[in-house]
């Protein structure tokens, strides 16, 4: 099958859109809906200084490249790394993120999990054994890129998240229950700002374009996230995207009209920053403390 833009050979069909693309095209393709979604949010300013959280996946790489291209001749942005090591696997983790990093030269900046002995000295919990829950752990850790940013003057981090998780998250929430995750909790003129320029992008085209870009041996496994509810809400996504192919952005959008304005896409990448990782009922008490501390209550 001939690409629809050129006379190529395509690699890609795009179901809902019904064009075949080639390689050159869907590079091309993913780089287009990211800098829509760029323009329409506002996200890149002189002055920015921009740090891509590197995690296991290769559309984090990905995402750096593609920052990389976009501000090769803007000497008024900075682009930088973050990577978040874990415990015993910081070695081959901080090695690949150095790669990655010395590839597109670009300043890495590292940090490490906190541990739970730290989380329960921090809260002097001697007698209170209960500090080492995983909310508390999880929301040490949910402040680590913003202490970084703020340490580096970093004004904007960005986040390999794709069209998946934000759909994901938007089916996961209702079907618990809790959509409120959408509206609650967010402080949309936060620094360092969030920003997800691959959001509108589906997961195998993000994946693809990271392989042309030259990121094919970047995928680490890592274990298998989520509970039994979130691990089934992807595969019901997943299945039903099948035979209707704009599944995906019907909940993309459905997620920006829930958080409502102004907070729109931000207060749906809010919601993905935990999605499958959080246990439940973390989001909901984390959600509250935000409030609280933004004045809303």
């Amino acid at each position: 099958m001939q690409c629809s833009k050129c006379h190529r050979d395509a690699i890609i069909f795009q179901p809902y859109s019904g064009l075949h693309l080639c390689g050159q095209h869907v590079v091309a393709d993913v780089e287009a809906k990211a800098k829509k979604v760029i323009r329409a949010q506002g996200w890149l300013r002189p002055g920015d200084h921009i740090a891509v959280l590197l995690t296991d996946d290769k559309n984090s790489s990905a995402l750096l490249f593609f920052f990389k291209q976009l501000t090769v001749h803007r000497s008024d942005i900075t682009v930088s790394a973050i990577i978040i090591a874990h415990g015993s696997d910081t070695p081959c983790e901080t090695s690949r993120a150095k790669r990655i990093a010395e590839m597109l030269d670009t300043k890495l900046l590292v940090v490490s999990w906190p541990e739970e002995s730290d989380i329960r000295n921090d809260t002097g919990s001697g007698k209170n054994q209960d500090c080492t829950s995983p909310p508390l752990l999880m929301a040490s850790r949910a402040l680590l890129p913003d202490e970084v940013a703020q340490q580096h003057g970093i004004t904007k981090i960005a986040w390999g998240l794709c069209l998946d998780d934000a759909a994901g998250v938007v089916l996961e929430s209702i079907i618990r229950g809790d959509g409120g995750k959408l509206v609650r909790g967010i402080f949309y003129q936060q620094v360092p700002l969030r920003i997800c320029p691959f959001i509108s992008v589906p997961a195998a085209e993000v994946s693809l374009y990271a392989t042309l870009c030259g990121y094919n041996d970047e995928q680490v496994p890592g274990p298998e996230r989520g509970d039994d509810l979130h691990k089934d809400t992807v595969a019901l996504l997943d299945n039903y995207t099948n035979n209707h192919p704009a599944t995906k952005y019907a909940l993309l959008n459905l997620g920006e009209n829930l958080a409502g304005f102004p907070k729109g896409i931000a207060g749906l990448i809010h919601a993905c920053e935990c999605y499958g990782k959080c246990p439940q009922g973390y989001c909901n008490n984390r959600s509250t403390e935000g409030e609280v501390k933004d004045g809303t209550y």
